[in-house]
């Protein structure tokens, strides 16, 4: 059916509608292909074994379904390029919280996408700072009532883009977009990114960024803790994310980093970006 016409069970899947069990991931695609599908598949599945929900479906039948409705997509249309959200919802038995015996509900919603504005990757975005850290931070939850939040006091306070998540405890460590990860360049030119510490999501689009570098044999990355305070002394930033590849951050709150645009470093990482896609 159309992804309008598109509806959830209620009693069925009551445990999703009510419960907010859910997990999912979204993938876009590259001329018709589902960009590193496994990557997100494994990261889906991964999810719904930290949250104990039981999959409908194994992986290779949930990729047949990712495959067949981008097909059906590009029957309608053969030069459009999808975001797909592919969510697992539910497996509780009725309104409790005990197992079920049968698995969660999928669903897989196609629409097309759409990439920022052009100009954003030539003059860069700002990021408000918002004190906030993810439930079950390292799975994929369908809860984003944080960063909804923040949308709707920090970022329009700070004339910001989206918002950059640091933890509640301190309010200096940096932890993570609403839905991208964050990297910053330093004096020595090296690229900085908080850890796969239990804290943050593994991103596809951060285990891309993070490849293509190491594959290109520069900059130097380090994955370590980075805290607001470090933030007047960077001469760089940027975020990746599915819907945006990777983009340059030029203003966090009031500060502004190095001269206002994006710098050397991100164009490189852009570029590289950007030669992948086109060779995937």
């Amino acid at each position: 059916m159309a992804t309008e016409e598109l509806v959830f069970p209620y009693w069925d899947d009551i445990s999703g509608t009510i419960r907010g069990y859910r997990v999912f991931t979204a993938c876009r695609t590259i001329r018709g292909k589902a960009f590193r599908l496994e990557d997100h598949l494994d990261r889906l599945y991964a999810s719904a074994a930290s949250i104990f929900m039981t999959p409908p479906i194994p992986k290779d039948g949930l990729r047949n379904l990712v495959n067949e409705v981008i097909a059906r997509n590009r029957e309608l249309d053969s030069q459009i390029e999808l975001l797909l959200n592919i969510i697992l919802s539910g497996g509780l038995a009725g309104a409790t919280m005990k197992k079920a015996s049968v698995g969660a509900h999928v669903y897989i919603a196609a629409q097309p996408l759409v990439p920022p504005l052009p100009e954003s990757y030539e003059t860069g975005v700002a990021l408000s700072t918002f004190a906030h850290q993810r439930m079950y931070a390292d799975v994929k939850l369908l809860n984003y009532v944080g960063a909804i939040i923040a949308h709707q006091t920090v970022v329009p306070l700070k004339d910001a883009f989206d918002v950059m998540f640091v933890c509640p405890e301190d309010r200096q460590t940096i932890l993570e977009g609403s839905t991208f990860t964050v990297f910053f360049v330093d004096e020595a030119g090296d690229i900085l990114t908080p850890p796969l510490d239990g804290r943050i999501l593994d991103s596809i689009s951060r285990k891309v960024v993070l490849e293509l570098i190491e594959k290109a044999g520069r900059p130097r990355v380090r994955q370590v803790s980075v805290r607001v305070e470090q933030i007047p002394s960077f001469r760089e930033a940027f975020l990746a994310s599915t819907t945006r590849n990777v983009l340059p951050v030029t203003r966090v709150d009031d500060l502004v980093l190095g001269d206002g645009a994006p710098g050397p470093v991100t164009r490189e990482v852009m570029r590289l970006f950007e030669s992948y896609l086109d060779s995937y």
